[in-house]
């Protein structure tokens, strides 16, 4: 069921016949340069299907996150299905947020990014980590995450930050 979330806005749990329009949104937000298959992306959503969510507005989707559960250490490949989650998920992952470039300033992001502090934090995680790429180091910080120092994997471009924030309880 939908969740309502901005005036006009809808979120509601990311669904496989989704992958298409997901794959779209990447393409418009990132260019070609970030582009991830259908094949790591379902993975993600076949592993933590209560932690990614779609946009809509107006019946359109406008957005996306995939999110999972995470360890203390490091970042998950990109480009790469994910084989299994980690036994001791102490922290929830952003693996990706992104949203069509016309709906950017409506509270799409925001939205999203509620939606999955409030799953992580009900999920007992201590923390939420992500990968900020370069221009989105920015937005991430003023959402209350601090750089780590950390080695990346590769693929995730020069600028790419891992950065985490904790969460209330």
């Amino acid at each position: 069921m939908a969740v309502r979330a901005a005036a006009g806005l809808a979120l509601r749990p990311l669904r496989t016949a989704d992958l298409a329009a997901v794959l779209a949104i990447q393409r418009a937000a990132y260019g070609d340069d970030y582009q991830e298959t259908a094949v790591v992306l379902a993975r993600k959503l076949a592993l933590a299907p209560r932690a990614c969510w779609l946009a809509q507005a107006e019946g359109a989707a406008v957005g996306y996150v995939f999110a999972h559960p995470w360890g203390d250490v490091g970042a998950p490949p990109l480009h790469a299905p994910l084989a299994a989650l980690p036994a001791q998920a102490g922290q929830g992952f952003l693996h990706d947020l992104a949203v069509l470039p016309a709906a950017r300033g409506r509270g799409v992001a925001a939205a999203l990014f509620g939606r999955v502090r409030d799953w992580s934090a009900g999920a007992g995680h201590r923390g939420l980590r992500l990968v900020a790429l370069a221009d989105a180091v920015p937005f991430w910080a003023r959402q209350g995450f601090s750089a780590l120092p950390a080695m990346l994997p590769a693929g995730y471009g020069e600028g790419a930050r891992l950065m985490a924030r904790a969460l209330r309880a």
